[in-house]
């Protein structure tokens, strides 16, 4: 094999382990639908831990689930839900602002959110759905008693979530963030 194509399939072979060396260290972990991710930066005066989980994206919606050990957390603060939204260049993304918007959920539990829409310096088109923070315990909870939710604008379903995985992905996000799960989980 000449030397090229040797030094190219090195690098080829290279770039495909380096996630591996992300669960070696750590930092993420996948249950069921769901991802968790953490990332640690050195504030120079404590080491501030961020813990995302989330479930979706790669081209369509995902809601996301962020702490942080440096803020309030459970079983005093719950994290908020997000649900992003983004499209490709010149297009529109699905959530449009100000649109009548709610989750829906197995047993028929609903709560009501609202969009943001934006679009960033590079010209692409962002929309944000979140919930109001008081309800957010309440969130999580039709989220650990449910299968799936459903994304509801205009009272049309635009997307829909599989919660297989919630529960897990939640008690390792708010563990490796310091916090617990009573509220939520309430294991024993």
């Amino acid at each position: 094999m000449p030397p090229f194509l040797r030094a190219v399939l090195l690098i080829i072979c290279t770039t495909l382990t380096l996630p591996s060396v992300g669960v070696a260290q750590g930092d993420y972990w996948e249950f069921g639908d769901w991802r968790v991710m953490v990332d640690e930066v050195d504030t120079g005066e404590d080491l501030r831990r961020t813990c995302t989980m989330v479930t979706g994206g790669d081209g369509d919606m995902s809601a996301v689930l962020t702490i942080s050990n440096g803020d309030a957390g459970p079983p005093d603060y719950f994290p908020e839900l997000m649900i992003s939204d983004h499209a490709i260049r010149h297009h529109s993304t699905v959530l449009k602002q100000d649109a009548p918007l709610y989750l829906h959920f197995d047993d028929e539990d609903v709560i009501d959110g609202s969009i943001i829409q934006y679009i960033d310096a590079e010209g692409f088109q962002h929309a944000e759905a979140r919930f109001p923070q008081a309800h957010s315990q309440w969130v999580l909870l039709a989220m650990k008693r449910n299968n799936q939710m459903d994304v509801m604008m205009n009272n049309t379903r635009v997307h829909v979530f599989s919660l297989s995985g919630f529960s897990a992905s939640y008690l390792k996000m708010v563990d490796e963030c310091g916090f617990t799960d009573m509220g939520v989980l309430d294991r024993p």
